[in-house]
């Protein structure tokens, strides 16, 4: 597995970055790195099936969607329409997801059907699945769970009260001791 992941990152960052920086004709952010690492490990793409065009709004560039999303999580963004603007505004991002325009990138709206459609489909589950099955197929995975959440107990046990905390047989036997002690003790002092 480590080999593979090893073997996996060398690409990526000896070939694709490169061969990226030259088709987009500008560096690389990290942040655009950790982009194209993320679609590059998953490929959500190939998960996405674009609908058969009846009537309405078409479905095209599910694709190109799905992986706005996943730079939208890359970059931590609030709202897709913060997605839409860094989209409009960064030529290498949109050209990373897919768009070649900035007329290309379709309204708000579209990307919030999208968003239903693909959480109605389960994308992320089948993608994580996915991703865990082919990366982690011939290992063990272990797992350790602490949970450090406050409980409710006393810090010292409750004090009892002596004579309630004994049978009655007892308290019984203690007094008839302590009796025959005093008289023991009286007869002495007669002496």
């Amino acid at each position: 597995m480590l080999e593979k992941l090893t073997q996996f990152w060398r690409n990526i960052q000896g070939e694709l970055f490169p061969f990226v920086e030259k088709v987009l004709d500008e560096p690389l952010t990290n942040k655009l790195k950790q982009v194209i690492r993320t679609l590059e490990l998953i490929q959500i793409e190939n998960f996405i099936h674009t609908p058969i065009y009846r009537q309405g709004q078409s479905p095209k560039y599910r694709k190109q969607i799905a992986r706005s999303f996943i730079a939208k999580a890359v970059y931590n963004m609030g709202t897709t329409r913060e997605l839409i603007d860094r989209l409009q505004t960064t030529p290498a991002l949109r050209r990373i997801c897919g768009w070649g325009r900035v007329s290309e990138i379709p309204h708000e709206s579209s990307f919030s059907r999208a968003f239903a459609e693909f959480a109605k489909n389960s994308i992320t589950n089948i993608v994580q699945e996915y991703v865990i099955k082919e990366n982690y197929k011939d290992e063990i995975i272990g797992h350790n769970s602490r949970d450090s959440t406050a409980i409710e107990a006393r810090e010292k046990p409750v004090k009892k009260n002596k004579d309630k905390s004994r049978s009655v047989s007892e308290v019984v036997l203690r007094k008839v001791k302590s009796q025959k002690k005093s008289q023991h003790v009286s007869k002495g002092s007669r002496v």
